[in-house]
């Protein structure tokens, strides 16, 4: 059975001038998927725990982001 970590974004959190698509796509590329966009512009992730392992990196990049 497959494990997951999940991770948040707060998207309000985020400098206007930045591109929300640019981070949610250097989220993918660390093998995060996006679940959904709260309407209160939190974005929620999850990841397998097998690619959290080859990946050591565990939140986004860029953000307000935190495991959960």
């Amino acid at each position: 059975m497959t494990q997951w970590e999940y991770s948040k974004i707060d998207l309000s959190r985020i400098n206007p001038r930045s591109d929300d698509i640019e981070l949610l796509n250097d989220a993918g590329q660390d093998g995060w998927e996006l679940l959904t966009i709260a309407p209160n512009n939190i974005a929620y992730l999850k990841r397998s725990v097998q690619v959290a392992a080859t990946q050591r990196a565990a939140p986004p990049k860029r953000g307000a982001a935190r495991p959960g």
